[in-house]
C-alpha cells in the first residue's frame, strides 16, 4: 500500500512539475516541452513557432500543437536546389491609430531601428540569420530586448521569437508628444537586441527599465517596412509608447526560414 501511495504521489508531482506558468511558451515547432498549463490558463496557439499559455478566457485562438512542412531538397546532376519552408498568417491590416484590448502583457517600450541605411551601417535586417532563424516578407518584424527575448546571444531562439506585439508610438525621447502621436502597427518578433554593450536593451529584468524609463525596447527592422509605418513622418528615430503582446491572428506577414 505504502508503494502504490509513493508511486501515486510522484506521478502527481510529475504532472505538477509538467504545467508551464502563465504567459510561457508551451508549443511550436521543434518544442519538446509540456503542452499543458498552469490552472485558469490554456495553451493557445500563436503562429507556427509558438503557442502560449494564456488566460483560459482570452479570445486568442484554440489551442493546437504547431508543425510546419520541413524543408525540402531536391538534387539534380551538378545542381542543388531548396525549398523554403513557408508559413503565412492573414489577417486584418497591421497598422491603425486605434488601441485594441491586449491578449497578453504590457510594457512602456522604447523603440528604435536597425537595418540597411541604419547610422551603425548594419546589413539588411531581413535575414534567417536573425537569432529566431527566420524572417518575415511581407510582414513587420522587430529585435527585442535580451529580458524580453529570453535568451543572451548565441543561445539560438529565445521564448519571445514568433510572439506579436502591437507598438504604439505617443512621445520622443525627451518627452515631447510625436506628431503621430497614437499611431501603432503589430510586429513579430525574430531578432534579438543583446544587453550588452546595448544601454537601451540593458534592462535588469522586465520590471527594470532604460535609460528612457522603458521596460523593454523594440528595435525595428527598416527592411521589413516596420520602422518606417511605426515612426512614419514623427521625424524621430528613437520613440516611447506601449507594447502590449496580441494574437498573431492580427499580424499579417509570411514567415520565411
Amino acid at each position: 500500500m505504502l508503494s502504490k501511495t509513493l508511486l501515486l504521489a510522484a506521478a502527481a508531482a510529475s504532472v505538477a512539475m509538467a504545467q508551464n506558468a502563465a504567459y510561457s511558451q508551451c508549443g511550436g515547432q521543434n518544442w519538446s516541452g509540456s503542452t499543458t498549463c498552469v490552472a485558469g490558463y490554456t495553451c493557445q496557439y500563436q503562429n507556427a513557432y509558438y503557442s502560449q499559455c494564456l488566460p483560459s478566457s482570452s479570445s486568442a485562438t484554440t489551442a493546437r500543437t504547431s508543425t510546419t512542412t520541413p524543408h525540402t531538397s531536391t538534387t539534380t546532376p551538378h545542381t542543388s536546389t531548396s525549398t523554403r519552408a513557408t508559413t503565412t498568417t492573414t489577417a486584418r491590416t497591421s497598422t491603425s491609430t486605434n488601441s485594441v484590448a491586449a491578449t497578453g502583457v504590457s510594457y512602456k517600450a522604447s523603440f528604435t531601428e536597425y537595418g540597411a541605411g541604419d547610422t551603425f551601417g548594419s546589413p539588411n535586417c531581413q535575414t534567417d540569420t536573425a537569432a529566431c532563424g527566420f524572417y518575415t516578407s511581407p510582414g513587420y518584424s522587430a529585435a527585442v530586448s535580451q529580458n524580453l527575448f529570453g535568451v543572451g546571444p548565441g543561445a539560438g531562439a529565445g521564448p519571445a521569437c514568433g510572439t506579436c506585439w502591437r507598438l504604439t508610438i505617443q512621445t520622443d525621447s525627451s518627452g515631447n508628444p510625436v506628431s503621430n502621436a497614437g499611431n501603432s502597427i503589430v510586429v513579430m518578433v525574430n531578432n534579438l537586441c543583446p544587453a550588452s554593450g546595448n544601454p537601451l536593451c540593458s534592462q535588469n529584468g522586465l520590471s527594470g527599465t532604460n535609460q528612457y524609463g522603458a521596460n523593454v525596447n523594440f528595435d525595428t527592422c527598416i527592411d521589413s517596412g516596420a520602422s518606417a509605418a511605426l515612426f512614419g513622418n514623427s521625424g524621430v528615430g528613437l520613440g516611447i509608447g506601449t507594447a502590449t503582446q496580441v494574437s498573431c491572428s492580427q499580424y499579417s506577414g509570411t514567415v520565411i526560414h
